[in-house]
């Protein structure tokens, strides 16, 4: 015969599991540093493309 459980006790192996699953995933996917000068352009596109202003694909990850 299965086990009952709670709402309170799924839970709490639900969070446990969310907690295990973001280990897993920062130790798999590795955060890249990037320069002040990359972060600028990012921003800078992004404020671009914010304004409606079109760029082309090659344009942007021409580098």
């Amino acid at each position: 015969m299965g086990k009952t459980i709670t709402i309170e006790q799924l839970y709490h192996e639900l969070k446990a599991l969310k907690e295990d699953m973001e280990i897993v995933k920062h130790v798999l996917i590795s955060e890249e540093e990037i320069s002040a000068k990359e972060l600028e352009e990012i921003r800078n596109i992004k404020k671009e493309m914010e304004s409606g202003k079109e760029k082309r694909f090659d344009e942007v990850f021409a580098e």
